[in-house]
C-alpha cells in the first residue's frame, strides 16, 4: 500500500466515523423528544375502579369536588391506559390519584380504546 492510498483509506474511515457520530447524536436527540405528555389524566370511577368517559370528572365530580366518586387517574409515560369501562391497573408505578408536581399532564381527551401514555 502506498502512503497515497494508506492516507485516502484512513481519511475515508474517518469521515464514515463523524458520519456514523452525528447520526448516533441525531437519534440520541430525537429520542429525548416527547410525542405526548408524561402523564395522561382519565377518569375513574372510585367504586368499580373502572375507567369512565372524562366527562364525569370534568363535570364536577373529580376529585371530591360535588361529592362524586369519580376522580382523575394520573398514568405516567410508558404505561398503558385502559379502555373506557375496564379496570385500572392500581398498583404501584402504575398511576396514581395525586397530581403529578412535575412534568406534562394531560386530563382528558385520551382515547377511549386505552393504550400506552406517550407513545
Amino acid at each position: 500500500m502506498t502512503s497515497q492510498q494508506h492516507t485516502s483509506s484512513r481519511r475515508r474511515s474517518f469521515e464514515v466515523s463523524v458520519g456514523a457520530v452525528g447520526a448516533v447524536a441525531m437519534a440520541i436527540a430525537l429520542s429525548g423528544c416527547s410525542s405526548g405528555p408524561d402523564y395522561q389524566g382519565t377518569c375513574m370511577d372510585r367504586l368499580t375502579q373502572k375507567r369512565v368517559t372524562d366527562h364525569h370528572c370534568s363535570s364536577g365530580g373529580a376529585g371530591g369536588a360535588g361529592g362524586g366518586n369519580y376522580a382523575w387517574w394520573y398514568t405516567p409515560r410508558g404505561k398503558n391506559v385502559p379502555a373506557v369501562g375496564q379496570k385500572v391497573d392500581l398498583s404501584k408505578g402504575s398511576g396514581s390519584f395525586t397530581a403529578p408536581k412535575s412534568g406534562s399532564v394531560v386530563r382528558g381527551g385520551f382515547s377511549a380504546k386505552g393504550g400506552s401514555v406517550g407513545g
